[in-house]
């Protein structure tokens, strides 16, 4: 099977600088260089842009100020008529332009949310009511308008959308905010935007963090994914019986086994998920089709919707099957659905194939990162026993089928294949 070419743009580059100042020629003839060493950093970075977007490093969520970064001016000083947004003035115009381009990365699945110092109803006030706002509360994941101070804001952001700090992107017009974040949440990608709309796009674009490949459909469907995770926030917030709040998401989960089409997702989870990871073993897309095709490994996609999202793929097992006994190579989930009972349904429809297959044991390992902690029980609370203790850290355990216990959820499970 021939490999897959990844190609950098140079061309775009140096359109950027200028060929002039891109080329040395002297320098290319003695030695090759293509471009003046004065662009390394700038080659340098580009290259690792494309790099981080090959191995789904890409950041997922844009967090924005509001008052002269959607739009000109104050809204709690100016009021909804003196806010500057829209075809009457220059800066209005450059205004609508970056809204269009905030809607068109939520269209390529980069989750939106507000981080303003403002009065929340105030604040709202422009999406709801002016007739110039392209983006609506609707495109707006999380809603974080009051005095706090940013930094607080955006951990809480963070926590809501069940995202590391290092998959945020942060952009503010104003330059003492932007260092504020930078000094207490160093892993948030800040972006110096500067202070005129009308280089926002230009600065973001070229930072290369949103840059994705491949895109495909999950990446697409990520916005509403975790649009719906705050949404499901909020209903837990009024519901206080844990129980009713789970019935009350009406999750359907769909199980089916690896196929073409969702190869390039599983291939991806698997070498970006790190925290809900329990080997962390990567496998390139190549793998991941020769697993596909031996049927001496069960390799299952899991997908989730609720009555607010479809999440699409959040799961991805791989077990091998030898004779009567077997052995979960990989199980990883997206820590965007925890505490819904996803992992209990998965792990009792894995035994009930088991069961039904003939199998009398299913071992598995735990090979402990600086990353996975929070699975560092989750064969223990499934029942399973430890059966060795390694050098390295990992755990081999292991657990008989028909003392497996099934466990209670509220997800209704569709098994394919």
């Amino acid at each position: 099977m021939l490999g897959k070419w990844l190609i950098w743009d140079e061309a775009a580059l140096a359109s950027r600088v200028g060929i002039e100042n891109w080329l040395d020629p002297i320098r290319y003839h003695a030695a090759k260089i293509p471009f003046r060493i004065e662009m390394c950093p700038l080659a340098s970075d580009s290259i690792a842009a494309v790099l981080a977007a090959m191995k789904g490093k890409s950041a997922r969520a844009l967090v924005l100020d509001l008052d002269n970064t959607l739009w000109g001016g104050v809204i709690g000083d100016d009021g909804l008529a003196g806010i500057r947004l829209g075809q009457n003035s220059p800066e209005g115009e450059a205004f609508v332009a970056f809204q269009n381009f905030i809607l068109s990365l939520r269209d390529r699945g980069v989750v939106l949310a507000v981080c303003s110092k403002n009065t929340d109803e105030i604040a709202r006030e422009p999406f709801r009511n002016h007739s110039e706002m392209v983006l609506k509360e609707s495109h707006i994941a999380v809603f974080q308008a009051n005095w706090n101070d940013k930094a607080t804001n955006i951990r809480s952001i963070a926590e809501t959308l069940g995202l590391g700090p290092e998959s945020l992107v942060f952009v503010d017009d104003n330059p003492a905010e932007r260092e504020r974040v930078r000094q207490e949440l160093p892993m948030v990608s800040t972006i110096e935007v500067g202070e005129d709309p009308s280089f926002f796009i230009e600065r973001i674009s070229q930072s290369g963090l949103f840059d994705h490949l491949p895109l495909n459909t999950e990446d697409i469907s990520r916005a509403e994914s975790y649009g719906g995770r705050a949404a499901a926030a909020e209903v837990r917030a009024k519901i206080g019986n844990y129980s009713d709040y789970l019935s009350s998401l009406e999750m359907r989960m769909t199980i089916k086994p690896f196929d073409g089409a969702g190869r390039s997702r599983v291939t991806q989870l698997i070498n970006k998920s790190n925290q809900f990871n329990l080997t962390t073993k990567r496998y390139g897309e190549q793998d991941v089709q020769r697993i596909e095709e031996d049927p001496d490994q069960l390799a299952w996609q899991v997908r989730l919707e609720d009555k607010f999202a479809q999440h699409g793929m959040i799961g991805v097992i791989i077990v091998r099957k030898d004779g009567a006994a077997w052995t979960i190579d990989t199980w990883l989930q997206s820590c965007r659905v925890l505490e819904r009972g996803v992992e209990q349904a998965v792990m009792d429809a894995l035994f009930d194939t088991a069961r039904r297959a003939r199998a009398s044991t299913v071992h598995a390992r735990y090979v402990p990162t600086d990353r996975n902690g929070m699975v560092s029980q989750f064969f223990p609370a499934f029942g399973f026993d430890i059966v060795e203790r390694c050098d390295d850290g990992s755990i081999t355990y292991s657990q008989e089928v028909d003392q497996y216990a099934p466990h209670t959820t509220f997800i209704d499970v569709s098994i394919a294949g």
